[in-house]
């Protein structure tokens, strides 16, 4: 049942989309900070290889290889800004819910590389639920990005901070799935992205997160 959703909602979202989709391609090449589509492995379901699909929204720049981007990283492009600020980047990531390596409500996928600190009972447990477009927890961390400028090492604290208390929540959240609080997250999904009271909710949850781990912010 929860397959045949996502492949149902995914197509009928692809085919009320594809203008904006050309818009947003036709755009992105303009700029000319790359290939259109950015494409990355992260670990899905099983722990298998997946490979996840995004509008372009950094410019490519030889030998970096940070998998974490702060808001204010000056490989982001204009376009990008906008695309990140609205996660417009992530709409090709509906062909991939078509293709069963995503689904529309689960985990976010990780790289193998941030999974690394995270407690192996955990990391087993959640990567037998196939990862998701967006979750609740998704939600709960919004304006990550925007935090991580005031961190330093902002990779280092990623991986070895936000990560695992992020696994901690999504496995929280599947214990409790079902279609119904799939719809919930869905239909909650685009009003939290226009949302600037859901990005300051967001922000707060993410700030308290790592003040208690002792992590220190710079003033904003």
């Amino acid at each position: 049942m929860k397959r045949l959703l996502d492949i149902t909602i995914a197509a009928v979202a692809l085919i009320a989309l594809w203008p904006l989709l050309a818009i947003i391609a036709l755009l992105i090449r303009l700029e000319g900070a790359g290939p259109v589509l950015f494409r990355q492995l992260r670990l899905g379901r099983n722990e298998s290889l997946i490979t996840l699909h995004k509008f372009r929204t950094l410019r490519e720049v030889a030998d970096v290889t940070d998998e974490v981007t702060p808001s204010n990283d000056p490989r982001i492009t204009r376009m990008g800004a906008w695309l990140r600020r609205y996660r417009l980047d992530e709409l090709p990531q509906f062909f991939d819910v078509l293709a069963g390596r995503l689904s529309l409500v689960g985990p976010r996928p990780q790289t193998a590389d941030n999974m690394g600190a995270v407690d192996l009972i955990a990391r087993r447990d959640l990567l037998r639920v196939r990862p998701g477009l967006t979750s609740i927890t998704a939600l709960n961390y919004l304006a990550e990005d925007e935090v991580l400028t005031r961190v330093e090492a902002p990779q280092t604290v990623y991986r070895r901070v936000l990560v695992p208390i992020r696994v901690a929540d999504d496995l929280r959240a599947a214990a409790t799935q079902s279609i119904g609080r799939d719809l919930m997250t869905l239909l909650r999904t685009p009003f939290a992205l226009c949302s600037k009271r859901a990005f300051q909710r967001s922000r707060t949850h993410v700030e308290r997160v790592l003040a208690d781990a002792g992590v220190t912010l710079a003033d904003p």
